[in-house]
């Protein structure tokens, strides 16, 4: 019987909307192709939500990638609300497993100036037990360390959790410690995935 549910945050219960953001800044195409390929689509943008260097140093990085774009880049380190969007269904989606008794828990590869900040709006933060966030600990998922920081630091048994993603990269890092796991494509899908494995969401 399921018990707990944790929770990845990106396209699960918010949506990572840094192309949305670059479109909303008027910038032409050319400029947001460059912007795109020098933070976001670079490998070093793992390297945040690893956070064990300095966030400062890795966007002066990303400058020397293309420093035609040092304005726009540098803005995006400024602007890191507009970065993400919580979805409008995920505090009443969350607060219902809660009110449902299920302990609630995050584990998400985040860099440290996006979700310091959006913590403090998101609505469903309110509803949850805990969670490891990857900057804090110095691990991303799928790496196997974030995993056994969660179970240890929540004394979960993971034969009795359920853990969301919207990548099968990380559900499959779940499976070996006995997590049931759901890939989210949708928020219908999850929904019904949850129900088949008897969890009560209504």
């Amino acid at each position: 019987m399921i018990d707990t549910i944790v929770f990845d945050i990106g396209n699960v219960l918010a949506h990572f909307c840094w192309e949305d953001y670059l479109v909303d800044c008027g910038y032409s195409q050319e400029v947001i192709d460059k912007v795109s390929k020098a933070t976001v689509l670079s490998p070093l943008w793992n390297e945040l939500d690893r956070g064990a260097r300095k966030e400062e140093e890795i966007f002066a990085e990303f400058v020397k990638l293309d420093p035609s774009v040092e304005k726009e880049i540098m803005a995006m380190y400024k602007d890191a609300l507009d970065l993400v969007k919580e979805f409008d269904y995920a505090a009443d989606f969350v607060r219902t497993l809660k009110r449902n008794g299920y302990k609630i828990y995050l584990l998400s590869n985040y860099a440290r100036f996006t979700f310091e900040h959006a913590k403090k709006i998101f609505k469903f933060i309110q509803y949850v037990d805990g969670g490891v966030i990857s900057y804090q600990v110095k691990y991303t998922k799928p790496e196997a360390e974030i995993y056994q920081t969660l179970i240890d630091k929540y004394k979960i048994e993971p034969k009795k959790a359920v853990f969301l993603d919207d990548l099968q990269a990380n559900l499959e890092g779940a499976k070996p410690f006995g997590f049931h796991t759901i890939r989210v494509e949708s928020h219908e899908q999850a929904l019904e995935d949850l129900r088949k494995l008897g969890v009560r969401v209504d």
